[in-house]
């Protein structure tokens, strides 16, 4: 009796295949010399400058409601400028290989929020929403200073791997 095989579904693909299939790495699919590290940061960065475009979008067109949320209604040309600022680190996150100069000016970028909107505090009727808007930047500054760290570690160098051996 003659028994069947399923060709349907590929062979398991074994390391030491590697080198006969053209990979030319030990570990398939993954090459040091190529591959960048998960935390190097550049993701994060990008996703940063993602926000930074679409909050200063929201603080350039919507500057008169956010003000008026925050109980700060004569502050509107301040957050319109805070926008551009948003805009500018946003474009040159996009602009860099490595963004750290504009991670770290969205940095302080956030402590100039983070300072406008405790001065916001005292009296304000709309208190309970700036304490909102604080912790939402403080998050937003964690990541900023995560990615601030990841971006600033040293990257690993094509032909690193071959070295390493």
């Amino acid at each position: 009796m003659a028994s069947v095989i399923d060709t349907s579904q590929p062979a398991a693909f074994r390391p030491e295949q590697a080198a006969h299939l053209g990979t030319g790495t030990q570990t398939p699919g993954y090459d040091l010399a190529t591959e960048r590290r998960a935390d190097d940061g550049e993701t994060l960065a990008n996703a940063l400058g993602w926000f930074s475009v679409g909050l200063g979008l929201l603080e350039l067109v919507a500057a008169r409601p956010l003000g008026r949320a925050l109980g700060m209604k004569k502050r509107a040309n301040l957050i319109r400028l805070y926008g551009l600022r948003e805009i500018g680190t946003g474009v040159g996150i996009f602009s860099q290989r490595r963004p750290l100069p504009y991670i770290q000016a969205r940095i302080a970028g956030d402590a100039l929020d983070l300072a406008t909107l405790a001065a916001a505090l005292p009296g304000n009727r709309k208190r309970g929403n700036v304490l909102g808007a604080l912790a939402a930047v403080a998050g937003v500054t964690a990541l900023d200073v995560l990615c601030a760290k990841q971006l600033a570690q040293p990257r690993v160098q094509p032909g690193a791997a071959a070295n390493e051996s």
